[in-house]
């Protein structure tokens, strides 16, 4: 019996273990920051009007969403894209498509990463 009770608390606690490495995996996949848009934005067609707004970048989902007092005001599909150094702070790309400006990018403050509008592998102009 006391051989039994040993097992099933190991058990557990692998569980317990296993539950809270889930949790937080899923959580460390999505970024974060607020930001502001200088002038008028298209983001996926979408006009994103200037202001501040808080970005989102799921990688599990490679969706980017921008959002305004919790409500979203345009979606778009990104991706990673690694840099050469850490970003010292949160930065927007952007590129003067026209009659509008589109959104290109965002770098997060502190990451080795790009995050870059369009689907892994697309084919887009310079930046």
């Amino acid at each position: 019996m006391k051989r039994f009770m040993k097992t099933m608390l190991v058990a557990l606690a692998i569980t317990a273990l296993a539950s809270i490495s889930a949790i937080a995996g899923d959580k460390a996949k999505v970024e974060k920051k607020m930001v502001t848009f200088t002038e008028d934005t298209m983001v996926n067609g979408t006009l994103v009007k200037k202001g501040d707004y808080e970005v989102r970048f799921d990688d599990s989902t490679g969706e980017l969403s921008v959002m305004k007092d919790g409500k979203v005001k345009a979606k778009t599909t990104a991706h990673y894209e690694a840099r050469s150094d850490k970003a010292k702070s949160t930065a927007i790309r952007t590129v003067d498509a026209g009659s509008n400006v589109e959104l290109k990018g965002i770098t997060f403050g502190g990451s080795d990463q790009d995050v870059i509008v369009g689907a892994r592998g697309s084919v887009s102009g310079t930046q």
